[in-house]
Protein backbone atom coordinates (compact mmCIF):
# COMPACT_ATOMS: atom_id res chain seq x y z
CA UNK A 1 0.00 0.00 0.00
CA UNK A 2 1.08 3.80 -0.60
CA UNK A 3 2.43 6.03 1.75
CA UNK A 4 0.03 8.55 0.39
CA UNK A 5 -2.74 6.39 1.29
CA UNK A 6 -1.12 4.94 5.22
CA UNK A 7 -0.73 8.87 5.51
CA UNK A 8 -4.48 9.54 4.56
CA UNK A 9 -5.25 6.26 6.87
CA UNK A 10 -3.38 6.85 9.93
CA UNK A 11 -6.16 9.45 11.42
CA UNK A 12 -8.60 6.99 11.36
CA UNK A 13 -5.99 4.91 12.88
CA UNK A 14 -5.35 7.00 15.96
CA UNK A 15 -8.86 7.34 16.21
CA UNK A 16 -9.18 3.80 16.64
CA UNK A 17 -11.75 4.01 13.47
CA UNK A 18 -10.62 1.94 10.93
CA UNK A 19 -11.71 -2.41 10.29
CA UNK A 20 -9.20 -4.82 11.64
CA UNK A 21 -8.26 -5.19 8.35
CA UNK A 22 -7.17 -1.83 7.38
CA UNK A 23 -5.63 -1.49 10.91
CA UNK A 24 -3.42 -5.06 9.88
CA UNK A 25 -2.14 -3.07 6.65
CA UNK A 26 -1.63 -0.09 7.74
CA UNK A 27 0.80 -1.48 11.05
CA UNK A 28 2.20 -3.72 8.58
CA UNK A 29 3.43 -0.71 6.53
CA UNK A 30 4.59 1.52 9.12
CA UNK A 31 7.04 -1.36 10.44
CA UNK A 32 8.87 -1.42 7.17
CA UNK A 33 8.41 2.43 6.50
CA UNK A 34 10.35 4.63 8.55
CA UNK A 35 8.92 8.25 7.00
CA UNK A 36 5.16 6.93 7.38
CA UNK A 37 6.46 5.78 10.85
CA UNK A 38 7.68 9.22 12.10
CA UNK A 39 4.32 10.78 10.95
CA UNK A 40 2.54 8.69 12.79
CA UNK A 41 4.63 8.88 16.13
CA UNK A 42 4.26 12.49 15.80
CA UNK A 43 0.16 12.47 15.19
CA UNK A 44 0.05 10.02 18.30
CA UNK A 45 1.93 12.62 20.34
CA UNK A 46 -0.42 15.42 19.34
CA UNK A 47 -3.61 12.95 19.75
CA UNK A 48 -2.06 12.70 23.05
CA UNK A 49 -1.13 16.19 24.07
CA UNK A 50 -4.90 16.96 22.63
CA UNK A 51 -6.32 14.00 24.99
CA UNK A 52 -4.75 15.12 28.18
CA UNK A 53 -5.70 18.90 27.65
CA UNK A 54 -9.42 17.46 26.96
CA UNK A 55 -9.09 15.71 30.43
CA UNK A 56 -7.95 19.39 32.55
CA UNK A 57 -10.53 21.50 30.51
CA UNK A 58 -13.04 19.04 31.86
CA UNK A 59 -12.47 19.96 35.55
CA UNK A 60 -12.15 23.37 35.53
CA UNK A 61 -15.24 23.58 33.51
CA UNK A 62 -17.13 22.05 36.23
CA UNK A 63 -15.37 24.56 38.70
CA UNK A 64 -16.02 27.57 36.98
CA UNK A 65 -19.95 26.07 36.26
CA UNK A 66 -20.07 25.52 40.12
CA UNK A 67 -18.33 29.43 40.67
CA UNK A 68 -20.89 30.17 38.35
CA UNK A 69 -23.59 29.15 40.20
CA UNK A 70 -22.75 30.09 43.67
CA UNK A 71 -22.23 33.92 42.38
CA UNK A 72 -25.99 33.61 41.10
CA UNK A 73 -27.57 31.88 44.64
CA UNK A 74 -25.45 34.61 46.66
CA UNK A 75 -26.65 37.50 44.10
CA UNK A 76 -30.36 36.12 44.34
CA UNK A 77 -30.33 35.87 48.40
CA UNK A 78 -28.94 39.59 48.64
CA UNK A 79 -32.13 40.51 45.97
CA UNK A 80 -34.09 38.63 48.02
CA UNK A 81 -33.33 40.31 51.42
CA UNK A 82 -33.07 43.63 49.77
CA UNK A 83 -36.63 43.45 48.65
CA UNK A 84 -37.84 42.15 51.64
CA UNK A 85 -36.14 44.92 53.49
CA UNK A 86 -37.88 47.08 50.79
CA UNK A 87 -41.41 45.83 51.15
CA UNK A 88 -40.97 45.88 55.50
CA UNK A 89 -40.27 49.93 54.81
CA UNK A 90 -42.90 50.76 52.32
CA UNK A 91 -45.65 48.70 53.73
CA UNK A 92 -45.01 48.34 57.69
CA UNK A 93 -42.26 50.70 59.21
CA UNK A 94 -43.36 53.67 56.78
CA UNK A 95 -46.20 52.77 54.91
CA UNK A 96 -47.76 55.47 52.74
CA UNK A 97 -50.53 57.81 53.52
CA UNK A 98 -53.88 57.04 52.05
CA UNK A 99 -55.19 59.29 49.23
CA UNK A 100 -58.49 61.27 49.97
CA UNK A 101 -60.51 59.01 47.80
CA UNK A 102 -59.74 56.19 49.67
CA UNK A 103 -61.65 57.94 52.83
CA UNK A 104 -65.20 58.19 52.85
CA UNK A 105 -66.85 59.71 55.78
CA UNK A 106 -69.99 59.23 57.58
CA UNK A 107 -71.22 61.12 60.72
CA UNK A 108 -74.32 60.30 63.50
CA UNK A 109 -76.22 62.11 66.16
CA UNK A 110 -76.65 60.68 69.18
CA UNK A 111 -78.84 61.95 71.76
CA UNK A 112 -79.93 60.30 75.13
CA UNK A 113 -81.27 63.20 76.59
CA UNK A 114 -80.19 66.70 78.63
CA UNK A 115 -78.35 67.66 81.39
CA UNK A 116 -77.77 70.31 83.94
CA UNK A 117 -74.17 71.22 84.45
CA UNK A 118 -73.36 73.84 87.09
CA UNK A 119 -69.89 74.60 88.55
CA UNK A 120 -69.09 72.89 92.01
CA UNK A 121 -69.47 75.16 95.12
CA UNK A 122 -66.15 73.58 95.95
CA UNK A 123 -64.10 74.50 92.73
CA UNK A 124 -65.32 76.76 90.03
CA UNK A 125 -63.19 74.85 87.68
CA UNK A 126 -64.54 71.13 88.34
CA UNK A 127 -68.40 71.50 86.35
CA UNK A 128 -70.75 69.20 88.11
CA UNK A 129 -74.16 67.51 86.15
CA UNK A 130 -76.81 65.60 86.44
CA UNK A 131 -78.22 64.00 83.45
CA UNK A 132 -81.64 63.20 82.41
CA UNK A 133 -82.58 60.82 79.91
CA UNK A 134 -84.60 61.99 76.62
CA UNK A 135 -87.20 59.74 77.33
CA UNK A 136 -87.74 60.54 80.82
CA UNK A 137 -89.27 64.27 79.48
CA UNK A 138 -88.22 66.42 82.00
CA UNK A 139 -89.18 70.03 82.33
CA UNK A 140 -86.61 71.67 83.96
CA UNK A 141 -86.62 75.48 84.93
CA UNK A 142 -83.65 77.68 86.20
CA UNK A 143 -84.80 80.22 88.89
CA UNK A 144 -82.26 82.56 89.38
CA UNK A 145 -84.66 84.63 92.01
CA UNK A 146 -84.59 81.89 94.57
CA UNK A 147 -81.04 80.54 92.97
CA UNK A 148 -82.66 76.72 92.39
CA UNK A 149 -83.61 74.37 89.71
CA UNK A 150 -87.06 72.82 89.44
CA UNK A 151 -87.33 69.53 87.88
CA UNK A 152 -90.90 68.96 86.74
CA UNK A 153 -91.85 71.77 89.71
CA UNK A 154 -89.66 69.86 92.19
CA UNK A 155 -86.60 71.70 93.59
CA UNK A 156 -83.76 69.63 92.47
CA UNK A 157 -81.17 68.54 94.87
CA UNK A 158 -77.72 67.79 95.58
CA UNK A 159 -76.35 64.48 97.13
CA UNK A 160 -76.40 66.52 100.69
CA UNK A 161 -79.99 67.06 99.95
CA UNK A 162 -79.06 71.14 99.47
CA UNK A 163 -81.04 72.99 96.31
CA UNK A 164 -78.57 72.55 93.62
CA UNK A 165 -77.61 76.52 92.74
CA UNK A 166 -79.06 78.82 89.49
CA UNK A 167 -75.86 78.97 88.49
CA UNK A 168 -75.75 76.75 85.57
CA UNK A 169 -77.47 75.66 82.31
CA UNK A 170 -79.21 72.84 80.57
CA UNK A 171 -77.13 71.07 78.37
CA UNK A 172 -77.58 68.94 75.40
CA UNK A 173 -76.50 64.81 76.68
CA UNK A 174 -74.92 63.31 73.74
CA UNK A 175 -71.95 62.77 71.03
CA UNK A 176 -71.27 63.66 67.39
CA UNK A 177 -69.64 60.18 66.14
CA UNK A 178 -67.83 60.87 62.64
CA UNK A 179 -66.89 57.35 61.14
CA UNK A 180 -64.22 57.34 59.02
CA UNK A 181 -63.56 54.64 56.29
CA UNK A 182 -60.33 53.17 54.87
CA UNK A 183 -60.84 51.73 51.68
CA UNK A 184 -58.05 49.56 50.72
CA UNK A 185 -56.70 46.27 49.89
CA UNK A 186 -54.78 45.84 52.49
CA UNK A 187 -56.57 44.11 55.78
CA UNK A 188 -54.31 46.34 57.85
CA UNK A 189 -54.70 50.34 58.35
CA UNK A 190 -52.08 52.10 60.44
CA UNK A 191 -53.39 55.08 62.76
CA UNK A 192 -51.87 58.50 63.84
CA UNK A 193 -53.69 60.74 66.46
CA UNK A 194 -52.51 63.99 67.52
CA UNK A 195 -55.16 65.19 69.95
CA UNK A 196 -55.08 69.42 70.53
CA UNK A 197 -58.27 71.93 69.61
CA UNK A 198 -57.46 70.48 65.79
CA UNK A 199 -57.43 67.12 66.44
CA UNK A 200 -55.19 65.54 63.29
CA UNK A 201 -55.34 62.22 62.17
CA UNK A 202 -53.34 60.00 59.73
CA UNK A 203 -54.17 56.90 58.33
CA UNK A 204 -51.35 54.37 56.64
CA UNK A 205 -52.31 51.33 54.68
CA UNK A 206 -50.09 48.55 55.27
CA UNK A 207 -49.21 44.89 56.25
CA UNK A 208 -49.89 43.62 60.16
CA UNK A 209 -46.19 42.38 60.64
CA UNK A 210 -44.41 44.51 63.09
CA UNK A 211 -47.16 46.87 64.05
CA UNK A 212 -48.43 47.83 67.39
CA UNK A 213 -52.13 46.99 67.59
CA UNK A 214 -52.68 50.03 69.81
CA UNK A 215 -51.98 51.99 66.52
CA UNK A 216 -53.97 50.15 64.20
CA UNK A 217 -57.96 49.66 62.84
CA UNK A 218 -59.28 46.87 65.17
CA UNK A 219 -62.25 45.82 62.81
CA UNK A 220 -62.59 44.35 59.79
CA UNK A 221 -64.66 46.96 57.71
CA UNK A 222 -61.44 49.23 58.38
CA UNK A 223 -63.51 52.01 60.04
CA UNK A 224 -62.38 54.52 62.83
CA UNK A 225 -64.76 56.33 65.60
CA UNK A 226 -63.87 59.45 66.56
CA UNK A 227 -66.64 61.05 69.43
CA UNK A 228 -67.37 64.46 70.15
CA UNK A 229 -69.00 65.58 73.34
CA UNK A 230 -72.73 67.86 72.72
CA UNK A 231 -71.65 69.51 76.11
CA UNK A 232 -68.38 70.30 74.64
CA UNK A 233 -69.51 72.17 72.00
CA UNK A 234 -71.28 74.72 74.56
CA UNK A 235 -67.58 76.23 75.07
CA UNK A 236 -65.65 74.90 72.36
CA UNK A 237 -67.90 75.17 69.10
CA UNK A 238 -64.45 75.41 66.66
CA UNK A 239 -63.27 71.83 67.30
CA UNK A 240 -62.09 70.14 63.97
CA UNK A 241 -60.63 66.96 62.83
CA UNK A 242 -58.37 67.11 60.07
CA UNK A 243 -57.34 64.04 58.58
CA UNK A 244 -53.59 64.22 56.40
CA UNK A 245 -53.91 62.33 53.22
CA UNK A 246 -51.45 61.85 50.66
CA UNK A 247 -53.08 64.26 48.19
CA UNK A 248 -54.85 66.90 50.33
CA UNK A 249 -56.45 67.22 53.83
CA UNK A 250 -59.73 66.74 54.50
CA UNK A 251 -61.17 68.97 57.56
CA UNK A 252 -64.71 68.41 59.60
CA UNK A 253 -66.64 70.40 61.96
CA UNK A 254 -68.70 67.90 64.23
CA UNK A 255 -70.28 71.10 65.57
CA UNK A 256 -71.76 71.40 62.14
CA UNK A 257 -73.55 67.83 62.37
CA UNK A 258 -74.62 68.35 66.37
CA UNK A 259 -77.54 70.03 65.51
CA UNK A 260 -77.02 73.25 67.80
CA UNK A 261 -75.97 75.22 64.83
CA UNK A 262 -78.42 78.00 64.33
CA UNK A 263 -78.17 80.26 61.10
Amino acid sequence: MKCEIIKDLLPLYCDNALSDVSKQEVEKHIIKCTECQKVYEDMKYDYISLDTASKNIEPMKKVKIRLGLNKLLIALLLLFIISLGTVYELFCAHPKLASSDQITIETNLNIRGVKYVYPSPENVLVLRSYPFFKKEEKDITIDKVNNCVYVNGEKLLDEKGEPVPASGKVLQWGWVDVAVHVETAFKTVKVKHDYTNCEIAEFRPCLRFGQDKDNIIQNKEKIQHFSYSLEKFDTEKNITLKIHCKDKDIVIKPYDYSGLKTE
